[in-house]
């Protein structure tokens, strides 16, 4: 049977090669939706300034989750992952994705008015899509409240745990 001691140094590189990548690749969504909002204001179009803005925040939260994400794999791979540092990052993490989640739900909420009330081209099953996305985003949210809640008590049986010893 292995140690998971010797498994998470092993496991951090891919691990952060993934979150630079995924970083990487929000912020090239970013630099594509600036760049047609500055297209279709160059050439008289249409655009929906509310998406792409939307697509701008949401990633910029992403972005922070990755950053907050990369600090508590650094803390794990210290071994210092229960300690009071961590709460900081995770309630990033919570505070970030609760914005991105307000975030989602106004998306939807848009391409539904779209869909609704305008003659855009927009198939119903899309905004139900949405809707059952957002669904599963507040689950995640709360299971992230509840493992910060798990690593407090963590930091506190520890901490009483090095009192005894």
């Amino acid at each position: 049977m292995s140690d998971h001691r010797y498994m998470i140094p092993r496991l951090v590189t891919p691990l952060r090669v993934l979150l630079v990548l995924l970083f990487a690749g929000i912020l090239a969504v970013q630099a594509l939706m600036v760049a047609t909002v500055i297209y279709e204001a160059t050439e008289g179009g249409d655009a929906a300034l509310p998406i792409p803005a939307l697509v701008l925040l949401g990633g910029a939260c992403l972005q922070f989750i990755i950053y907050c994400v990369w600090r508590l794999v650094g803390l794990v791979k210290a071994g210092s992952i229960f300690s009071a540092t961590a709460f900081r990052w995770v309630a990033g993490i919570l505070w970030a994705y609760g914005a991105a989640l307000a975030l989602w739900v106004l998306f939807t909420g848009v391409v539904g008015f779209l869909a609704r009330f305008t003659d855009a081209d927009i198939p119903p099953g899309i905004v139900l899509i949405l809707m059952v996305i957002a669904l599963a985003g507040v689950v995640l949210f709360l299971l992230i409240a509840v493992m910060r809640a798990l690593l407090q008590q963590a930091v506190e049986l520890r901490t009483e745990m090095e009192g005894v010893i």
